[in-house]
């Protein structure tokens, strides 16, 4: 396969984790609602990285059309090649992006927060299938 990088999500990913495991271990009340910011905006630019690779790999690897490669047939197509698990839960998490980027919504935005250690897992997956995918461990 042609050099195929992953860096952008390997650091968007590390930011995510970092602001998960900090809103985690927060005490201070104060900070809650700011980390909880730092995570959905983390979350965001992770899954835009995330999709956005998807389609670049499957343009490389598959020859797929950007005619072919709506959202939900991205997600589905990758399910369908064994680099992510459950399409849905990617169909999920960019409903969820789209409600917190287009409507501002202190509630909506906050629901973004139950999704977040299930997407990191997830997003941890296709950061292993890459990885394989290109023959790195």
């Amino acid at each position: 396969m042609t050099e195929f990088k992953t860096d952008a999500l390997d650091k968007s990913l590390q930011t995510l984790r970092e602001a998960w495991t900090a809103y985690q271990n927060n005490k201070d009340e104060t900070l809650t609602s700011i980390i909880a910011d730092s995570c959905i905006q983390r979350y965001e630019y992770t899954l835009e990285t995330a999709w956005k690779l998807m389609k670049k790999y499957l343009k490389l690897v598959y020859g797929k059309t950007d005619e072919e490669l709506t959202v939900n047939n991205i997600f589905r197509l990758m399910s369908g090649y064994n680099m992510i698990g459950d399409w849905e839960n990617w169909k999920e998490y960019y409903i969820k992006r789209n409600e917190t980027a287009h409507e501002y919504n202190i509630e909506k935005s906050r629901s973004v927060l139950t999704v977040i250690p299930r997407f990191i897992a997830d997003a941890e997956v296709l950061v292993a299938s890459f990885n394989n995918a290109a023959g790195r461990q």
